[in-house]
């Protein structure tokens, strides 16, 4: 979609960091007026915000990748509890790409109520920066094991 770069990366900042929830209109009409966007969205039973952990959602006091989800208004289910996050030490954003591998192995977690419900599902995940991918790896590699026949992914920005 976007590069992570002037004058996305402040805007991201402000809305993720500084918590300018209203932002997230704007950028889920963005986001949804990509022609890959609504393929991707076509293309799949449901569509699931990379969760924060719970520590995050108390630091913030909101869950961004939730609003942007909403804020797609997608044609189908937005899933954010089927997956949980366990809280790490240190944020993604200050780890270069071999740090986050190593730190985002066993992070995720299929939530019990919804592991039947995954299987043979495809997925659309929802990240507002993909930086190394690594996040949205793992993420979908624990899908993937907890049986969903396809996972794609959708980011609002991207480092160049």
């Amino acid at each position: 979609m976007l590069d992570y770069a002037y004058p996305w990366q402040n805007v991201i900042a402000r809305y993720k960091f500084h918590g300018d929830t209203g932002l997230a209109h704007g950028l889920g009409r963005l986001m949804s007026s990509h022609p890959q966007v609504e393929q991707v969205l076509d293309g799949s039973d449901l569509l699931l915000p990379v969760p924060a952990s719970d520590q995050r959602l108390r630091e913030r006091g909101f869950d961004h990748t939730l609003l942007l989800a909403r804020a797609l208004h997608p044609p189908i289910p937005v899933w954010h509890r089927a997956v949980e996050r366990r809280h790490t030490l240190q944020s993604q954003h200050e780890l270069g790409r071999a740090q986050r591998l190593r730190h985002l192995q066993k992070v995720f977690a299929v939530a019990p109520d919804f592991s039947s419900r995954i299987r043979g599902r495809h997925i659309a995940l929802l990240d507002d920066v993909m930086t190394t991918g690594a996040t949205l790896d793992a993420l979908a590699g624990c899908l993937l094991q907890s049986g969903a026949a396809g996972v794609s992914a959708l980011v609002l920005c991207r480092t160049p």
